[in-house]
This record gives structure tokens, sequence and C-alpha cells, in this order.
């Protein structure tokens, strides 16, 4: 058993929190020119969550989520200086970032041994694609600080099922789901999982409805305009860009430089751009991408059937064709690599049907890979799930120990 003084978890903390400034210092990403930036600044100018624009007409919102927009959005809100308003988003990264680590160390603590969850929380803290992660405006950290609470909320009801956690369940799983609309799959077969271990329907019902209440209003500001109950409308647009004629594991960009890249597009969107219904685009626009991408998979699902391979295998492991500058880097790639193998020995020596916390994330981590799969894979989205495969990667290091070295 490793004993720890209180001078070393000072110094630890102190470690982690300097190696988040370092690459802040350094790396920081001092635009907010995508698509977060647009919408904080129709937010802040025209009081309208907007990516675009048609002719002068700011089209409402149905395409990403609202969170990450809105957290920006108050914080500019109070804050005039551009460099201020900035510093300050690095600030509360960092603090999501940092409060991640004690999370996860609190969330091994449910399930290894002390020493265990010492060297995992220190694989996390220092984890590079984590730590770089702190100096880029993305809704990244937020997510996984938000998943962390949702899995130690989780580990806690499975076992002790009190009511306390059930709030804490509910407000950050309702927080995922305006992050990642995608999400609410996840927040009821987790639900459904939790019902079916502890048998009480009150509960599973009053969670659900306090998730419903927590993400209501957005839900009825898009019936209000768009006549649809729901969170966003991507689904056709995210798969187009993964499975279209020109796309790779990582996808292909619809717009750019090669503006209407898929010529059988063009007359459709033309002429919905020269439509008089612009307040239901972003929804209109997602059924001209979702049937056609279907078109392209029924003319030739074998080519598809493979992609999917590719991708679930890059996801799984590492991708082999990477466009992203540094992706080979041997910090960022050998990591990656061991990680993943444990993870994968966990699921390949223990998986069973039994319901219980382990399998709960066996299943969690392979049916996010292959939901992701369907569309495109970019290395951030693995790091989304570095706390799945923390655990999973802790659990095969225990069973390869008890395996072949007890």
């Amino acid at each position: 058993m490793i004993n720890i003084t209180n001078r070393e978890i000072y110094l630890g903390l102190a470690a982690i929190i300097l190696i988040r400034v370092i690459s802040i210092y350094f790396f920081a990403d001092e635009r907010i020119e995508n698509e977060w930036g647009v919408m904080l600044y129709n937010l802040e100018n025209y009081q309208i969550l907007s990516i675009r624009s048609i002719d002068g007409y700011l089209v409402p919102n149905l395409f990403m989520p609202p969170l990450y927009p809105v957290f920006l959005f108050l914080i500019k809100s109070t804050i005039n200086n551009s460099q201020s308003f900035l510093n300050v988003i690095f600030l509360i990264q960092l603090l999501f970032s940092v409060t991640s680590v004690i999370l996860i160390y609190k969330i091994l603590l449910q399930l290894f041994s002390k020493n265990l969850s010492l060297v995992g929380t220190i694989i996390y803290a220092f984890f590079p694609l984590n730590v770089y992660a702190v100096s880029q405006t993305s809704s990244v950290v937020l997510q996984i600080f938000l998943l962390n609470t949702f899995i130690y909320s989780f580990i806690k009801l499975f076992k002790k099922d009190k009511l306390y956690y059930f709030f804490i369940f509910s407000l950050s799983s309702a927080l995922l789901i305006l992050l990642r609309g995608e999400f609410f799959l996840f927040v009821i077969l987790t639900q459904i999982y939790i019902l079916i271990n502890n048998k009480k329907l009150s509960k599973f019902i009053l969670t659900i409805f306090l998730i419903i209440i927590l993400i209501s209003p957005y839900l009825y500001r898009n019936y209000k305009i768009f006549g649809e109950i729901t969170i966003t409308k991507s689904l056709g647009f995210n798969l187009l860009k993964g499975n279209n004629p020109k796309s790779k594991v990582e996808g292909v960009p619809l717009f750019g430089e090669e503006v209407l890249i898929l010529p059988e597009l063009k007359n459709e969107i033309t002429n919905l751009n020269n439509s008089n219904d612009l307040k239901k685009y972003d929804l209109l626009v997602d059924k001209i991408y979702f049937n056609q991408a279907i078109n392209y998979i029924k003319e030739d699902p074998s080519r598809y059937i493979l992609l999917y391979v590719k991708k679930f295998f890059s996801f799984l492991m590492i991708d082999l064709n990477s466009s992203y500058q540094d992706y080979y880097s041997l910090l960022n790639i050998l990591p990656k690599i061991i990680i993943s193998v444990l993870s994968l020995a966990c699921i390949v020596l223990t998986f069973n049907f039994k319901i219980n916390i382990m399998n709960y994330f066996m299943l969690f981590y392979i049916s996010n890979i292959g939901l992701f799969s369907f569309f495109f894979i970019l290395p951030r989205y693995s790091l989304i799930l570095l706390p799945i495969q923390l655990i999973l990667s802790l659990e095969g290091i225990r069973l390869i120990k008890r395996k072949f070295f007890n």
C-alpha cells in the first residue's frame, strides 16, 4: 500500500496545474473562428442561436447543440476585453480539467485498490492529449468533466441508490445532452441498466422526468421554430460527411474550397437557399444530406461496410491514415496504443451478459465506438472516451496480473 502525505498531494496537484498552464502558454488557441465563434457572435450581437446566414437572414440553429455557445456567451457578457475573455475561458477549462482529475481518482477508488487508482489517476492527469485539450477553445474539456460527473454518480447509484446521486446524475445527463444531442441515447440505456439492477421503477421515472424538465426550455424553443421535439438535427450532415465517394476515416469537408464536392446536391441546396422557408433551413437541409448519404450507401454497400470497419478499428486502436499534424508523434500515439490494447484485453478476457459495473463500461465503450463509426472518426473523439478507456485498461492490468503473475 502506497502511503501519500498531504505534502505529496499538494505537490501532485501543483504539477497537474503547472503542466496545464504550460500547455495553455505554448499552445493556446487564441482565435474563436470556428462554429463556436460564429454562434457566440450572433448571440452577442443579435440574441439568436445561429450558425449560418443566407442573404443576410440568420438561420435559427438546429445543427449545433446549445450548451457550449451559451457557456461562452455567459462569460463574454461579463467581460468586454477579448484577451481577458480568452484568459477566463482557459482558466475555467483549467478548473474543469483539474476537477476531472479529482473525479477520476474518486471513480477509480470505487472500482480498484488505492494503489491502482493512484496509478490510473497519474496516467489520466498527464495523458498528452488530455493536457493539450485545455489549451483549445472547444467543448471537449467541459464534456469530459460532465462525463466524469455522470460516471461517478452512476457508480454511486448502482451501489447505494441514494436520492442525492439521482439529482447529480440527472443534472449531468441533461447538460451532456445539451452539449452532445446523441448522448440522450446513452442516458436512456444507462437508466435501463440501473433499473434492471435495482428494480426501482419510481427512481427511473423520477430521473427521466428531471432530465426532461431540465432540457425542456430548449426542446420547447425547437418545437416552436421547427415543429419538432429535438435537440439537434445533424444526423444527415454527419452521415454524409462520413459516407460519400470521397470519404475516408476522418470524413471529408462538404464545404470549403471544394464547395459542392458532391455535385448531386447542387440543385437541391440551391433551391433550398432560394426558398421562402429559411426558418426551417437546418431541418430541411439535414434531410437532403441524409437522403443523399443513404443513396450513396445503397449504390455501393460493400465499400461503406469496409469503411465502417476501418473507422471502428481507427477508434478502437489507431487511425492508419490520419491527416492530422503530429498524430503519429510518439508522445501521442504510444499512450493511445497502450491504453487501447489494455482496454481490448479487458473486453476479450471478461465480457459476459451479467449486470455489473464493469460490463456496463464495456457496453458503453463499444456502443460509442459503434455509433461514431457510422459517421467519421476524429482524434478528439477518443479523448472524450478516455475516462471509460482508463477504467477498462486498469481492469485489464488487474486481470493480466491475476492470470499470469499470481
